[in-house]
């Protein structure tokens, strides 16, 4: 699994989880039902701008982490 599936499955799972539908995500971000429905299937490239939205929406946190060995 790469990282936009592993990304899309998170965000699909969390959705379900509040018990929201797609739409209503599409509504509460302000991001088109395309956008939505190729990011939770692991498709889309998405912009960092619209992953945030989604992500304060669902209660969710972006980090980055250093590896420990590169």
């Amino acid at each position: 699994m790469d990282l936009k599936e592993k990304v899309g499955h998170i965000i699909k799972d969390r959705r379900k989880k509040l018990g929201m539908e797609q739409t209503d995500l599409q509504d509460y971000a302000q991001v088109g039902s395309t956008t939505l429905s190729k990011l939770e299937m692991g498709k889309l490239n998405i912009t960092i701008d619209n992953l945030e939205k989604i992500t304060e929406v669902l209660g969710l946190e972006l980090t980055l982490k250093v590896k420990e060995k590169i």
